[in-house]
């Protein structure tokens, strides 16, 4: 069975993410267990969906993805037999460092034009703020949510920070005594670098000059395929070009929005095809932080991408073949040998594994799978057992006794998963 290894320098990241937590973890009550939280009765599990959610830095002229960040927490009361708590609580989220919307970008000057609704400032396209309460979800695994976040990569102070801090507060419904405190990384970027090739004067003007890289992008758009989007600006790319992230149909005949942007970049020069971190944040954000070799980055500049993806054109190439972007992607069964890691045709951030535990609550989110090179991300592993590995290499962040070593995770002995 392959099993991913960490090599001198993911062994060295990993340990400098455990020094950096000690200041996150202080002030933490600390039970004989080896537990820290505001409670050893509960373990709270908060992750976001994606490791990265994007967002167009400007609304102005063109739209390629709004505000809307999504967290998923499951509550697991502590026991011999720990269970899933679905009722007799409130789940809240909160960011103490991003409060506020104001300032921090135009989307909702042209939200009405862009996905025709009109929202209150502050307020995201389902219609949560900054802050609220959790509703409970059946599906795809019993857990709370909250989505559309209308997150913007901008602390209060408008310090630029892709990985903002979310606050999880779980409380008894009776009592409205806090029974649970966590923290998770909310991760938004509005790094996507168009300005590398769009810019006025860029190789990807086609000779236009609007003094802006989304109005060179739609006047060469017009240009090439006979549009007239310019003179409607702002253009919502998804209205025309379908997309599984938005979940809008498209027009007949026109290419996904995913299908036209990696197959037309692919086909350029090498010299001028974009990297990854283009598009995709950044070489700023480094969207992909994971520790785990094979999975994580090769280095700063290299994400390592296609070790999972392949490069522009396979992609492409993909897609074409009736792969559907954002849903059908590489799962754990790609790596991994056996059963009991391989997450078959379900999506790994809808995958459910020991228990009814979701595998990105034990593992984390896609692209930020434990340990990560960023201190944040680890907060939970290393308050619940010690260490920034995968949640569940101690049984006793859940169990309050010692579960048959075959009961892990992945059927392995002390609960299992690799480092």
């Amino acid at each position: 069975m392959f099993k991913p290894r960490m090599d001198r320098r993911r062994l060295v990241a990993a340990g400098v993410v455990v020094l950096l937590l000690i200041g996150l973890t202080a002030g933490l009550a600390v039970y004989s267990d080896g537990r820290s939280g505001t409670s050893s009765s509960y373990t709270v599990l908060a992750w976001n969906d994606l490791g990265m959610h994007c967002i167009s830095p400007r609304f102005a002229e063109m739209a390629i993805l709004p505000p809307y960040n999504n967290l998923m927490v499951q509550v697991i009361k502590r026991g011999d037999e720990p269970r899933l708590v679905a009722s007799g609580i409130t789940v809240s989220y909160s960011f103490p460092q991003n409060t506020t919307t104001a300032g921090k970008t135009d989307f909702w000057t042209y939200a009405q034009a862009l996905f025709g609704v009109a929202l209150p400032p502050g307020k995201g396209l389902t219609g949560n703020g900054l802050s609220g309460e959790m509703v409970f979800a059946s599906s795809p695994f019993p857990h709370y949510a909250a989505t559309g976040i209308p997150l913007l990569p901008y602390n209060d102070d408008m310090t630029w920070n892709p990985y903002q801090t979310a606050v999880i507060t779980v409380r008894s419904s009776s009592t409205g005594k806090i029974l649970s405190q966590v923290q998770a990384t909310a991760p938004v970027s509005d790094e996507m670098n168009c300005q590398k090739c769009h810019a006025d004067g860029g190789v990807g003007t086609g000779g236009f000059a609007s003094g802006t890289p989304e109005g060179n992008i739609l006047m060469l758009h017009d240009a090439t395929y006979g549009t007239n989007l310019y003179d409607h600006r702002p253009v919502l790319c998804a209205s025309c070009h379908s997309d599984n992230a938005l979940g809008t149909p498209g027009t007949v005949g026109v290419p996904s929005l995913s299908l036209a942007m990696h197959l037309k970049h692919g086909s350029l020069p090498q010299a001028n095809q974009p990297a990854c971190y283009d598009c995709h944040p950044g070489a700023k954000t480094q969207c992909n932080r994971s520790a785990i070799e094979e999975m994580g980055p090769n280095s700063p500049t290299d994400p390592n991408c296609q070790h999972c993806h392949g490069t522009l054109a396979n992609v492409a190439a993909t897609i074409q073949q009736g792969r559907r972007p954002w849903l059908d992607e590489p799962n754990c069964g790609n790596c991994h040998d056996g059963s009991l890691m391989n997450t078959g045709t379900v999506l790994y951030r809808n995958s459910v594994g020991h228990h009814g535990v979701a595998c990105a609550a034990c593992h984390n989110s896609p692209h930020a799978w434990y340990p990560s090179m960023r201190a944040a991300d680890n907060w939970q592993p290393i308050s619940y057992q010690g260490s920034s590995g995968p949640i569940g290499q101690k049984c006793g962040a859940c169990h309050t006794n010692s579960p048959d070593s075959s009961e892990g995770p992945h059927g392995e002995s002390g609960g299992g998963g690799d480092d």
